[in-house]
């Protein structure tokens, strides 16, 4: 029989179990977990040994002071033979192994531990305050631009427009939207200066915008600085592709919209400084002139035409009643040079036709009475254009060309068609003043 000491602690018991359970012919391993490492003392000798030699199993812990170590005891068979030859060698059938259990990870240091979960932690929240950061301001930008976008369908809407304003507000967030507002209102301003016409309902859109929004005037003369600045954002531009950035047109609508619904000395002229270096202060006052009379005409246009007289908004949009009196003149004198223009290229189209239908065939119906016979065939032969001293025919005009002697016989009733006060000797290109009417010496 095998002798052991008594255990001294519950490690030794499970240890003393492993055996028993090895001798029992146990095929699965048994973990044994105690407060020191135990080790199996002699209990691998015993049982390689034959069996009158075994000498007693005993079980130590190597040091009992350390703890959560554990063993396993594996316990393999093999077929047992009853000979005694096999009961000899019964050691090579049955032997015992003692290993470690496989940890689940490296043991670390409370001091690394935390230095280590530090620096994680630290490194995760720059990293998603980074893409956080990025997220969010994407977001609001593309908010702020869909915010200008609507602005535009509800332009000259007040009420549309006011709810547009809170929604998006909402849509931003009920206190960011605080930090967010300037950046709302100068989208907007370049969205209308860029879009929209200039007119008293502009005028007025800007005006009641920026009330609804809650941003003062000087507030908002400084944010329509920004948005000149973004409009043009090199005054000296040297390369094409910032003259191309550009956009002094836009400015120059931005100018006038601003002059009449935020007033503000100090945004015009920051302002006006803002055009590119090649727009002198002239050319910048000129501009805004153009600007204010195409406004005008504008009204008068939707009025019905200059036809009707001076029409109400002209002090809205900063004139005078003389100078719009004078927007209405030039209006009607335009109006006239261009039908003026019209009759004489009407007059130029049915004189070809004439000269096609003379070249085409031997019909002398259409053609125009006090034409000789003679001319009608130089025409036939493109021939025109020559200068000629032949017979007029009776009551016709002989214009003839001081410069160069070419002769252009005219039926009465007919020199507004080719003969107006713009033309030009079709030889050496001389006026009408370098012509002589021989009919009439």
């Amino acid at each position: 029989p095998m002798h052991m000491r008594p255990p001294r602690n519950p490690a030794h018991v499970l240890a003393l179990l492993a055996c028993f359970a090895a001798f029992a012919d146990c095929f699965s391993p048994i973990a044994v977990a105690g407060n020191g490492p135990a080790v199996l003392v002699g209990a691998r000798r015993a049982m390689l040994a034959p069996a009158a030699s075994r000498l007693p199993l005993k079980m130590s812990a190597a040091n009992e002071n350390q703890q959560s170590n554990e063993v396993v005891i594996v316990a393999r068979d093999a077929a047992m033979s009853a000979s005694p030859a096999a009961r000899r060698h019964e050691q090579d059938y049955h032997y015992y192994e003692e290993q470690p259990t496989p940890q689940a990870g490296m043991h670390i240091s409370d001091l690394a531990s935390n230095k280590l979960f530090l620096a994680t932690s630290v490194v995760g929240l720059i990293a998603g305050g980074y893409f956080g950061v990025k997220f969010y301001k994407s977001r609001q930008e593309a908010l702020v631009k869909d915010f200008a976008a609507s602005m535009m369908l509800y332009w000259g809407d007040v009420k549309a427009s006011a709810l547009a304003i809170k929604d998006y507000k909402r849509r931003i967030g009920p206190i960011i939207n605080r930090f967010h507002r300037a950046d709302m209102f100068k989208a907007y301003v370049k969205q209308l200066a860029s879009d929209k016409p200039l007119s008293i309902k502009s005028v007025k859109d800007l005006a009641a915008n920026s009330a609804a929004m809650g941003i003062s005037r000087s507030r908002a003369a400084k944010i329509i600085i920004k948005a000149a600045e973004e409009l043009v954002p090199y005054v000296k531009p040297s390369e094409p592709s910032q003259r191309s950035a550009n956009k002094p047109s836009v400015l120059g609508k931005l100018l006038w919209l601003t002059s009449r619904a935020i007033p503000d000395p100090a945004a015009l002229a920051a302002l006006r400084g803002r055009f590119p270096a090649s727009y002198a202060p002239e050319i910048v006052e000129m501009l805004q002139k153009t600007l204010t009379e195409q406004t005008y005409k504008d009204i008068l246009n939707a009025a019905g035409g200059p036809e009707k007289g001076v029409q109400p908004g002209f002090k809205e949009i900063g004139l005078t009643q003389g100078e719009a009196e004078g927007v209405i003149a030039g209006m009607l004198e335009e109006r006239r040079r261009q039908a003026e223009e019209a009759a004489r290229v009407a007059a130029e189209k049915a004189e070809e036709d004439r000269m096609r239908k003379i070249k085409a065939g031997p019909d002398m119906s259409s053609i125009d009475e006090g034409v000789d016979e003679e001319e009608i065939e130089r025409i036939r032969q493109g021939k025109s254009a020559e200068p000629t001293t032949t017979r007029r025919a009776a009551g016709s005009n002989e214009y003839e060309c001081t410069k160069c002697g070419f002769t252009l016989f005219v039926a009465p009733g007919r020199e507004f068609k080719f003969y107006g006060a713009d033309f030009k000797c079709q030889q050496c290109g001389a006026g009408k003043e370098s012509f002589r009417n021989n009919a009439n010496p």
